[in-house]
């Protein structure tokens, strides 16, 4: 170890992350607790009105230039407001964690598919196969479960 990097003279203040373990540094500068902190505080960050048109998707680091950028998940409905709002997002982001957590946000869209929404999950329909084979069945409470359940509702 280098006689003159371990005692270091700071004129002024001392930066407080000098005084950290070697590994608490490490996990404070750790993207992946970062990321997840990000992720289960979105509604406070960036408020309910935005949390509800997006939600962070991953968190990229850029090699060149040591920039962060937050890919966010936008419906395709919602990314003009979310475009409008990419300012508002990095300034709210940085000013929870106290420093320059993010450079950029780049959206990601994806289309919102409402047949999922609106087609009900239903029985199938009651038919002489499936009787027969619910007659086959000795106990009468559980025969009449399945009756119930396949019931024809027109």
């Amino acid at each position: 170890m280098n006689k003159f990097n371990q005692y270091k003279v700071y004129q002024g203040l001392k930066p407080i992350k000098s005084l950290l373990p070697k590994g608490i540094r490490k996990l404070i500068s750790s993207h992946q607790n970062s990321f997840d902190d990000l992720k289960s505080k979105w509604n406070t960050i960036v408020g309910n009105e935005i949390a509800l048109l997006c939600k962070p998707d991953k968190l990229k680091q850029s090699s060149i230039n040591n920039e962060k950028v937050l890919f966010l998940k936008v419906p395709k409905e919602h990314i003009i407001e979310i475009d409008y709002s990419r300012d508002y997002i990095v300034e709210k982001t940085n000013s929870y964690f106290g420093y320059s957590f993010i450079n950029k946000v780049i959206i990601n869209s994806f289309k919102v598919s409402k047949a999922k929404n609106d087609t009900v999950n239903k029985a199938p329909i009651l038919n002489e196969k499936l009787s027969k084979k619910i007659k086959l069945i000795k106990n009468e409470k559980l025969q009449n479960a399945f009756n119930e359940f396949f019931k024809n509702d027109k």
